[in-house]
């Protein structure tokens, strides 16, 4: 994932050169004729609606027999969605609105919120804002991310360049908290339950939460190629229907224990439900060190903002990723 810098995976991409047999440019082919559906996703919570509705049955119900399969980072679900080996799958909402070898619909934002800026309990007497960070190696899951464009633009909001006063360093989700750890990163920008975990181990603490610099902001979507929706207008709304049956479910309080369980699960995210709970409640420590109670820390199911991907689409341009 080191290699996948800046424009490097996108000018493949639009190339149509990304493990396409004679180089030619993408042709999907229609999805199989039976009933199952391959969905890729990586395990963060973020992906939460997407896991809760296939434990909760709520594929099944709309008679579509998914299977669900995990990706330890976005480089290698990217391929594989471009390539044609996933119809439909968990992404960042800025790689579904990034132009490449294969129109892309962003069919349903599965979270809003749910990220943290997480730095190292080390550096806690020499931290206290955005500007601190200045001369630091940042974690970040992909450049493009919700994470890395709004980092970007809040670091610059307080006159810190991100190209230049510090280092952007790509990294899969489930590895940050060991790099943190270790000191092979001064913090991160990332999804739970990785800045939670950042807390319980005492690695880190949390810095900010990205819904303090935009309430509300997309996170993850489920995107479908247009192709395979256009062909099977049906099975794509019941998959979205079946997403917001799951998002309702996780956004109620009375169920986040159960949530909590279910998505622990190794088939999902193969986390303790003791660490997912609290991320569903909004608990969490501030880098201050008060406990708090934020419902608004993470939020399912919310519709699509077009203003939202209109601006991730401009930040794109800006860093020269699109």
């Amino acid at each position: 994932m080191a290699s996948l810098t800046r424009r490097t995976f996108l000018g493949a991409a639009a190339l149509g050169t990304l493990g396409l047999l004679g180089g030619r440019a993408f042709a999907a082919d229609p999805a199989p004729t039976g009933d199952t559906l391959t969905i890729g996703y990586v395990p963060i919570a973020c992906a939460s609606p997407l896991l809760a509705a296939d434990a909760l049955g709520a594929f099944r119900r709309r008679g579509l027999d998914v299977t669900l399969r995990r990706f330890a980072g976005w480089a290698d679900l990217w391929s594989a969605y471009l390539t044609g080996q996933l119809h439909v799958t968990h992404m960042l909402s800025p790689m579904a609105v990034t132009p490449t070898s294969r129109p892309t619909t962003l069919a349903y934002t599965m979270n809003t919120n749910g990220q943290a800026i997480t730095v190292a309990s080390r550096l806690h007497s020499e931290v206290s804002g955005l500007a601190d960070l200045r001369g630091r190696v940042i974690g970040i899951p992909f450049e493009y991310s919700i994470h890395s464009l709004l980092l970007r633009r809040t670091l610059l909001d307080v006159g810190v360049d991100p190209t230049r006063d510090l280092e952007l360093r790509l990294l899969r989700p489930a590895d940050m908290v060991a790099q943190l750890e270790v000191g092979g990163i001064d913090g991160f920008i990332g999804p739970e339950p990785f800045n939670q975990r950042a807390l319980a181990t005492g690695s880190g603490r949390v810095l900010h939460q990205t819904r303090e610099f935009w309430h509300r902001h997309p996170c993850c979507a489920i995107a479908m190629g247009i192709d395979w929706q256009s062909a099977h207008p049906a099975q794509a709304t019941a998959v979205t229907d079946a997403l917001a049956e799951a998002s309702a479910f996780l956004n109620a309080p009375g169920n986040h224990a159960a949530a909590a369980g279910m998505l622990s699960h190794e088939r999902y995210l193969n986390q303790p439900a003791a660490l997912l709970e609290p991320i569903l409640e909004g608990r969490y420590r501030t880098w201050s060190g008060e406990e708090v109670v934020d419902p608004e820390r993470i939020h399912f199911g919310d519709a699509t903002d077009p203003a939202a991907l209109d601006w991730m689409r401009t930040e794109l341009r800006r860093w020269e990723l699109a």
